[in-house]
Order: structure tokens, then C-alpha cells, then sequence
């Protein structure tokens, strides 16, 4: 398959792409501050209720909502919130990555490296799932990537979050020292006040729910293409899987200075590229060749055995996506 380029994307013009590009804060912070209302909301059911038989489906939402959240300050990380990049930065440290274990700094240097080398060597996403091979093996189904976030439940996906933590180093050692007070306050009160399930709730979901639903994610982005699928979910499973319209994902990957709430009107511009839907995605994660876990596609395309045009034009005729390219 020819190569997308979005400088040549016919429906999308220089003033689309200005006005589309345009930074809308209050639209962030309501979405920011309705994920914060819920996960509150969750501590104060299991304070109130005192229901050990909550604290399961508790967790789930807080771990959903603090998906949701690292999605806000993913947006951040590409200084989408705020002409004021010092604003942008302060609102996602605080709001999103600080609470989640992250430096924003750190956080942007990975993901720098990801846009920059999407699908080769030198993405590290390639290096984590190689890592955790044969998690994210080719073909697979739904059975066995269901059985891996069962598993995440359970704290199965805590070396990932372990890899996540330490490939996100910040420019300065110093930037450490606002994760740790903010944790430490965080800690110290709410044990002070009596509330040590607080805490609890918060991080015994950040290292199983939360992951549970990072893995279901990337399983809808980058798997099994150099680039990106171009995916539709309907309105329940992008808040499942894909909170904040990141599904996406192929359009951020070209025009990453579009905020996420622009996304879709951004899509409708692009007509010559093909749109599959979950369904389509996981048929063609069952009939895919043979890629073992964080092979680097864009290398392979680039001589070795990526699909020929044959193979492409196979998989987009019995439903499934082809490999983008």
C-alpha cells in the first residue's frame, strides 16, 4: 500500500488544519474535572457504604477514569491545552500525570520517541512489547487478549507499569520532587484522617484496573501495522477502551497539533482512507501472519516480510484492515 501523506491530504487545507489546531482549555478541564468527580465519587461510595462487595467494580471505574486521565495528559503532552505552554504544563502535571506516578517531562521525552520513530527500532513501544513477549504475539483472538486483562486484575500487568515508569525519565532528577510531595501529602492525609483505603482504592487500581485498560487500548492502536488503524468504536466502547475520542489514533499520529475534541472533524476531511470498525479489527488480529511481540514493522516493510499489495488487498476484502501502511 502507497505511503499516507497528510501534506497532501486532499480535504484538509492549511486553514482547516489552523482553525482545527485551534487550543480550547475549558473543553479539557470539563472533561478533566468530570473523570476527577467520578473517581471521587468512587471513594465516597465505599466510605459510605463500607461494602467490601464494592470495592471490585469501585476499582474498575477508578481505574477507567484514571485511563481517561492519562489520555487528558497525553493531549497535554503535546502542548494542546494552552497557547501558554507553562499553563499546558502546570494544569497536565497536576490534573494527570503527578497523581498517576509520572513526570510530564518524562513522560514527553517517551512519547517524543514514539511519534519520532513510530513502528521501528526506536520506538519504545516496540521495546515494551518485545519485552513482554508472547503477550502480544500475531495472530491472537479475543479469548487470549481477554485472558491477559483478567489476569491485569489481578496485578499481572505491574511489570508494565514498572517499564512505563522508568522508560518516562525527565530531563531533570528535580522534577522528581513534586511526584514524591505530591504522593507524600496525598499519603500522610489521608491516613492521618482515618481514610487508609483512600489510598488503598487509588493505587491498588492504578497498578490493576488501570493497566487492564491500557492493554485493551493498545491493542487498538499501533498492533500489527507500522503506523496506526484507523479505527471507529461507537459511543460505549470508546468510553470503555478509548476514553476522550482516542480511538483516534491515526489521525493524531499525522496531525498531532489537532486537540482530541477536533479529532472527528478532522476524519471527516479524510474520505481515501479506509475506516474499520472492532469487529473488523479483531478479525484481522485472527487472520493476520505470524509477528511475534514488538517486532518493528516499518523495518520489515522497508525489504523483509511485510504483506505484499496481494495479501493487503486480501485482508480488506474479507473484512479485515490491511496492514497500514
Amino acid at each position: 500500500m502507497s505511503q499516507f501523506n497528510p501534506a497532501q491530504a486532499s480535504g484538509v487545507s492549511s486553514k482547516d488544519l489552523k482553525r482545527l489546531s485551534k487550543r480550547v482549555s475549558s473543553f479539557w478541564l470539563r472533561d478533566a474535572l468530570l473523570d476527577w468527580m467520578i473517581i471521587v465519587s468512587c471513594f465516597f461510595v465505599i466510605g459510605y457504604s463500607q461494602s467490601l462487595l464494592l470495592v471490585i467494580p469501585m476499582a474498575i471505574i477508578i481505574g477507567n477514569r484514571q485511563h481517561g486521565l492519562s489520555l487528558l495528559g497525553h493531549d497535554g503532552t503535546h502542548y494542546t491545552i494552552s497557547y501558554n505552554k507553562k499553563l499546558n504544563d502546570v494544569l497536565t502535571n497536576i490534573l494527570t500525570w503527578l497523581p498517576l506516578g509520572i513526570t510530564l517531562s518524562g513522560y514527553r521525552n517517551l512519547h517524543n520517541l514514539h511519534h519520532r520513530n513510530l513502528g521501528s527500532e526506536g520506538d519504545p513501544e516496540i521495546h515494551h512489547k518485545r519485552s513482554r513477549a508472547p503477550q502480544w504475539d500475531l495472530p491472537n483472538n479475543l479469548k487470549t487478549v481477554s485472558k491477559y486483562a483478567f489476569l491485569d486484575l489481578f496485578g499481572y500487568s505491574l511489570p508494565d507499569y514498572y517499564i512505563i515508569i522508568t522508560y518516562s525519565k525527565p530531563s531533570s532528577k528535580m522534577s522528581y520532587l513534586s511526584l514524591f510531595a505530591l504522593h507524600g501529602i496525598f499519603i500522610a492525609s489521608t491516613i492521618l484522617s482515618g481514610a487508609w483505603w483512600i489510598p488503598a482504592l487509588w493505587y491498588g487500581s492504578l497498578c490493576t484496573t488501570f493497566m487492564m485498560f491500557f492493554r485493551l487500548r493498545l491493542w487498538l492502536e499501533h498492533q500489527g501495522t507500522d503506523t496506526a488503524h484507523r479505527l471507529h468504536l461507537n459511543v460505549w466502547q470508546g468510553a470503555l477502551f478509548a476514553p476522550h475520542l482516542s480511538w483516534h489514533h491515526w489521525e493524531h499520529h499525522h496531525w498531532p497539533s489537532v486537540p482530541y475534541y477536533s479529532l472527528p472533524e478532522l476524519r471527516s476531511k479524510i474520505t481515501t482512507e479506509p475506516i474499520v470498525n472492532l469487529k473488523e479489527l479483531m478479525k484481522f488480529y485472527r487472520t493476520t501472519q505470524n509477528v511475534k511481540s514488538g517486532t518493528a514493522l516499518r523495518l520489515l516493510q522497508d525489504g523483509q516480510n511485510i504483506p505484499d499489495q496481494t495479501s493487503a488487498n486480501n485482508a480488506e476484502c474479507n473484512g479485515s484492515p490491511p496492514i497500514a501502511a
